[in-house]
């Protein structure tokens, strides 16, 4: 569905597949509405979390490869969709790896609030 025919890097943190950026994007790090439905997840932020001034201060392969297809989805190039590991063990660590996870496939867009950068849900596709 992604365009994935192997496995790819574990130090990747997005991916660049046709005309899309596909992030990896952990389930506890969503923001969601009362009901629990992840609203969105943070692209770029003024926090720990995918820090553009950290990218460049202390630059790492999986976050500056990030920040630049941040870069591409904020100027129109390329196309957002997040994948998310979502556990098949709801009690299983938040962190804890692939192994016993199941990926959903979430569509959305860009929204830019207060120079913090959002990738926001319009739709969610399990895989």
């Amino acid at each position: 569905m992604l365009g994935f025919h192997g496995l790819a890097p574990r130090f990747h943190w997005s991916h660049e597949v046709d005309q899309t950026i596909v992030f990896d994007a952990w389930d506890h790090q969503w923001q969601r509405d009362d009901k629990g439905a992840r609203i969105r997840y943070p692209l770029r932020t003024n926090g720990a979390h995918y820090n553009l001034a950290e990218s460049k201060q202390n630059p790492r392969a999986g976050h500056s490869r990030w920040q630049c297809h941040v870069d591409m989805v904020i100027g129109g190039q390329r196309t957002p969709r997040a994948i998310v590991p979502v556990a098949n063990d709801p009690n299983a660590k938040p962190n804890r790896g692939a192994k016993g996870w199941r990926p959903l496939v979430i569509d959305g867009h860009i929204e830019v609030e207060d120079g913090q950068i959002w990738f926001c849900v319009d739709g969610e596709t399990p895989l």
